[in-house]
């Protein structure tokens, strides 16, 4: 089998229709790769093609890829000649590749159970008015070692089933829920109704792009932790964090969110009062330039914050 280069022509080879495409889009994660892949060949499920796609890395990424190149799971492999420099593009590369009916973005640097393919694809199977489906995730360091940090209140075991547009306007107006690729699975004919806006941000697409599968059906979530999310210092978002570049994203999201979710009247008060609130509080030394940029996220009232304060409260009690 024979590896092309040139990133219009993928190498491919002969396999039955999978259910489950695999994209792995790497850029100089040599470190995590071979975890990552070998995670994947070791899901108790087995009905997928894995793609790997690398965006021209400088270390020694390709020789690790290239070992697994006669594995008969591996369909194709891209090595770009030029850095796109962009996750997101390298997504929309992968799924316009994919012959799967779902979907599985399995980022480079991360791991998993080797249950999550079979739990996950179970589920949507099952119900067809689900566009995605998502578990809780362990956050490891570099090393792999756990951290003391939970991103879900109650990781129980339980399955929820959520209105998509629904759980969009309750969960991912106040944080990208969704958090990390490797925790979904997702239909591939959902990517299609997706605008290619979410591509033209560096760190925070993902939020954009989770939002708009979600509005599409019903959401599960898996309440059980069967992915891991490494955090280290090469993170994407790591390094806009430390440059407020992500705070940028997050408010041009955030105001696409009023229109793409229709927030109006109270809701849109809670809204604004939640994101005028936090930015108040903030530290942020873009700040006032951000206030200014976004008044219809920051530029909240007083009622604004008062009903957002007062909502919060009452529903503890609830």
């Amino acid at each position: 089998m024979n590896i092309d280069t040139n990133d219009t022509r993928p190498m491919t080879c002969t396999l039955h229709a999978p259910k489950v495409s695999i994209i792995v889009p790497n850029y100089n994660h040599s470190k995590y790769l071979s975890e990552r892949i070998d995670s994947i060949l070791q899901q108790s499920y087995d009905n997928y093609e894995l793609i790997l796609l690398d965006d021209c890395s400088t270390d020694n990424s390709r020789t690790i890829i290239e070992s697994y190149k006669d594995n008969p799971h591996i369909s194709q492999i891209v090595f770009n000649e030029r850095n796109t420099g962009n996750t997101f593009i390298q997504w929309g590369k992968g799924i316009s590749i994919a012959r799967g009916e779902y979907i599985w973005i399995a980022e480079s640097d991360d791991s998993c159970s080797n249950t999550f393919l079979s739990e996950l694809v179970s589920l949507l199977d099952s119900n067809n008015k689900a566009v995605l489906a998502f578990s809780h995730t362990y956050l490891v360091d570099s090393e792999g070692r756990h951290l003391e940090i939970n991103w879900h209140r109650i990781s129980d075991g339980k399955t929820l089933i959520h209105n998509g547009r629904k759980f969009a306007r309750l969960t991912m107006t106040k944080q990208n829920y969704i958090s990390n690729a490797s925790m979904v699975v997702f239909r591939r004919a959902a990517f299609y109704n997706v605008p290619k806006t979410f591509q033209q941000y560096r760190s925070c697409g993902d939020w954009l792009f989770w939002t708009n599968i979600c509005i599409q059906g019903q959401v599960i979530e898996v309440c059980k932790k069967l992915n891991y999310f490494r955090m280290h210092e090469k993170k994407v978002t790591v390094k806009a964090g430390k440059t407020n570049n992500d705070w940028i994203e997050v408010s041009s999201i955030l105001s696409s969110f009023i229109e793409l979710l229709q927030i109006k009247g109270i809701a849109l008060c809670l809204f604004r009062g939640k994101w005028t609130y936090d930015m108040n509080k903030s530290i942020r030394p873009n700040k006032k330039e951000l206030k200014m940029q976004f008044p219809e996220i920051y530029g909240g009232t007083i009622f604004d914050i008062v009903i957002y304060k007062l909502y919060y409260v009452i529903k503890r009690f609830i």
